[in-house]
């Protein structure tokens, strides 16, 4: 058996001007006694309070001056004390280390929030972000910590009670899916993370109403669309008229397609006819330019022609001249001297080389000639082509337009007036294809009945689940010499247990308190001898306090049950925490190692939790 969750270590009640209300705890057994009225309910309503409760704890005299109340925690694995802080009139928590860690945790549970006093305490007892189910339709939700403090704070008007431990006082039908989820996770460690929810059969229905009248809509839309194409006949009449236009669009088409084979046969004629005149002209305009060039260059050979035929008349003149004296000194030209001159070819040489070079021009200038007179006959050539090819070219786009456009446009009118038609009876088909699709499915909606949930969806703990726990239960009792034990069982029905063969609810009040306080201590001793997460404590007000005599109907009951009670508690949760608070004292023999505080209600010892003021100042 090894330790788990946490402990608590005190609960401080504070206020300014007053002194402190403190009570100790330890690991183990823990058992305030005393009278009435010394603060005992008191200090379990304040743990309630401090561990999420929105109630604050029920107004006393006594703690009208105080206003702060603290609770210490320690964990096995930590040393240091963890405190949590809040005011007694409510508010947030404030949570203190010795560390110096300060932080501020919400009331109201979140999921995934670790800001809250619920996470918190969820952390420390190994629950946080376990998913319980909230209905039979398998709906999850996360585990508070309130969900769990029932099983772990137990109150005078609780544990006498004719209901499940389980339950909750103020919970009814629809919180008992969620208390028997929670006993269940408890039970077995397992939460209902995997559980996949049903949707409720109110908004199943509502979808079923809701998908009806949409296809009411689209029903009277399709109808109404049927309508507007006013074709008249029955829908058999529609298939035949559209077999028979699919025909004529079919004929059509064929019909087009030759026509537009006849048009590629005219265009393939006409685009060679018109690449062809394109090359004529290309050549034409080619020659035309060179005629051009050529007359320009003729001109030149003949100012050529004219300036060397000058040049040789010129040089045989100058070759006829006799030599003169000089015009200026009046010397012979013996007598000048010409070493400075360049040497001069003799006008004779002049004269001949001009009219070799003269006689070359005209020889070009009459092939200049012919090669004009060839152009001139292959322009007139070419010019007489390309009017052959023009006038092909008119007769072609005639043929086009005047024979073979009307035929290829008549067989595209019909075409598009059959498919126009054709595409009316499609549309008209196709809408009420969709009527009688819509009529089908709207039928099988209206007809359709949502499942409800079935029997296995029950969130009850069953009696094989709770099977080592009543084991658990049993060993308890029989350990605090319970009268005339029987067997332990679980009730399925009310999810409480059955003690020899009666149900719990049925016997007095005192065995009702300690069977609950068996219920409470057995759920805890399970999970610690199995590594289960639980907090690790159980806090109890009053589980002997109205055990007396039996009733009549319940047999002869040993005096020494509340004796064993103490002793076997003592013993089997060494490392857990167990507070009792009772009104008479445990027995002298119950060891050293339980913690004992005694309320007396009187002027000796400690009379309650709250000191009197009185008191406080006789001290001081």
């Amino acid at each position: 058996m090894t330790g788990s969750g946490f402990h608590i270590t005190r609960l401080t009640l504070s206020g300014i001007g007053v002194p402190k209300a403190e009570v100790c705890f330890k690991t183990g057994l823990n058992v305030v006694s005393g009278p009435s009225d010394t603060g005992k309910t008191f200090i379990v309503q304040c743990i309630d309070f401090m561990f999420g409760a929105s109630t604050s704890p029920k107004s006393i005299p006594e703690a009208e001056p105080y206003d702060l109340l603290q609770i210490g925690l320690r964990t096995p694995d930590e040393a240091d004390e963890i405190i949590l802080e809040r005011g007694i009139r409510g508010g947030d928590v404030n949570l203190y280390r010795k560390s110096g860690e300060r932080l501020t945790l919400g009331i109201k549970h979140r999921d995934g929030d670790e800001s809250t006093v619920s996470n918190f305490l969820l952390t420390l007892s190994g629950l946080v972000g376990k998913k319980i189910r909230t209905n039979s339709r398998g709906t999850t939700r996360s585990l508070s910590f309130r969900d769990v403090a029932r099983l772990i704070l137990v109150n005078e008007e609780t544990i006498i009670r004719e209901l499940s431990p389980i339950y909750s006082l103020r919970g009814g039908y629809s919180t008992r899916p969620v208390e028997s989820s929670v006993l269940r996770l408890l039970l077995s460690g397992v939460d209902d993370a995997s559980v996949v929810a049903k949707e409720d059969i109110k908004i199943t229905r509502g979808k079923q109403q809701g998908k009806a009248e949409v296809i009411e809509v689209l029903l009277d839309r399709a109808r109404q669309r049927s309508v507007e194409l006013n074709l008249d006949g029955s829908v058999t009449e529609w298939r035949q008229n559209l077999a028979r236009v699919d025909a004529l669009f079919s004929l059509a088409s064929a019909e087009l397609a030759v026509e537009q084979k006849t048009v590629s046969i005219i265009e393939e004629r006409r685009r060679s006819a018109w690449t062809h005149l394109r090359q004529l002209e290309s050549r034409k305009d080619v020659l035309t330019e060179l005629q051009k060039r050529f007359e320009l260059l003729q001109q030149q050979y003949v100012s050529d022609l004219r300036r060397l035929e000058t040049i040789a008349e010129a040089g045989v003149r100058l070759g006829q001249m006799k030599e003169e004296r000089c015009p200026v000194c009046g010397s012979l030209a013996e007598y000048h001297v010409h070493t400075h001159q360049r040497p001069e070819a003799a006008p004779d040489d002049v004269a001949s080389a001009s009219l070799a070079e003269a006689n070359k021009i005209k020889i070009l200038l009459t092939d200049l000639q012919s090669t004009r007179e060839s152009n001139d006959a292959e322009i007139v050539r070419l010019v007489a082509d390309c009017e052959r090819k023009q006038t092909e070219l008119n007769t072609i786009a005639t043929e086009l337009a005047d024979q073979i456009k009307p035929r290829v446009n008549a067989a595209l009118q019909k075409l598009r007036d059959s498919q126009v038609e054709r595409d009316l009876y499609k549309r008209a088909l196709e809408i009420q294809s969709r009527v009688d699709e819509l009529t089908i499915l709207l039928r099988e909606i209206t007809n359709m009945k949502p499942e409800k949930p079935s029997g296995g969806t029950s969130t009850k703990v069953g009696a094989d689940e709770a099977e080592a726990f009543c084991q658990q239960i049993e060993y308890l009792l029989k350990d605090w010499q319970f009268p005339g034990l029987g067997r332990v069982t679980f009730g399925e029905e009310d999810q409480d247990i059955v003690i020899s063969g009666r149900d719990r609810t049925s016997h007095g009040k005192g065995v009702r308190a300690i069977a609950h306080a068996a219920f409470n201590l057995a759920l805890m001793r399970l999970c610690l001898i199995e590594s289960l997460p639980h907090p690790g404590l159980v806090v109890i007000d009053s589980p002997l306090v109205v055990y007396r005599e039996p009733d009549t109907d319940e047999g002869e009951f040993s005096r020494d049950v509340k004796d064993a009670f103490y002793r076997s508690v003592a013993k089997e949760f060494p490392l857990a925490q167990v507070i009792i608070f009772e009104n008479e004292d445990p027995p002298i023999d119950i060891g050293e190692s339980t913690n004992v505080i005694r309320f007396t209600g009187a002027n000796h010892g400690r009379r309650g939790f709250i000191p009197l003021i009185e008191e406080y100042v006789d001290k001081d």
